[in-house]
């Protein structure tokens, strides 16, 4: 029973010391080759704005433009996969419902959905998430996404999107 208890602390103090050991390497300074322009640093933020983003995705889907909508500010900028910025909520909600109309959304997938704050207090979400577009002549394609959507007062006042066709 001696050398049970012996080995638990044992055991007890080494995984302290592996967890002090990771602490430390996670808070030393790094070098990094390219400094950063915008946010140096990082910590998770509020999750409630991950779920107010996949909301307003479900809203897409069922397209509901009208409440998908209530998730944007009045002056939201939408820079489209191509590189063309659209500006103000009326701008990006004709766009939204002219595409979003013509088209099924199936099979909608999350793979990595997270809330940060910057070191300067700016608040996104980084979004990648899949589906299968299909088109009203009946073809389809399926394609990946990679999203980040900044917030202020709770809305949403940017959105950055990147696309690719999935190719099998």
């Amino acid at each position: 029973m001696k050398n049970l208890l012996f080995i638990l602390i044992l055991i007890t103090f080494s995984c302290n010391q592996d967890q002090k050991t990771k602490t430390k390497e996670h808070t030393e300074k790094i070098e990094y080759i390219y400094e950063a322009s915008y946010l140096d640093n990082v910590n998770i933020g509020n999750n409630e704005l991950v779920l107010k983003i996949q909301q307003m995705h479900q809203y897409l889907i069922d397209k509901d433009f009208q409440m998908a909508s209530t998730f944007f500010s009045d002056d939201i900028i939408f820079i489209l996969e191509d590189g063309y910025i659209l500006e103000g909520k009326a701008t990006v909600m004709k766009h939204m419902t002219d595409n979003f109309s013509l088209i099924k959304i199936q099979d909608y997938e999350v793979d990595i959905n997270f809330s940060v704050t910057g070191d300067n207090g700016d608040e996104w979400v980084l979004l990648w998430d899949n589906a299968k577009i299909v088109l009203p002549d009946g073809n389809s394609a399926k394609y990946d996404w990679m999203e980040a959507f900044q917030f202020v007062n709770g809305k949403i006042t940017k959105i950055n999107q990147f696309s690719r066709p999935i190719i099998k």
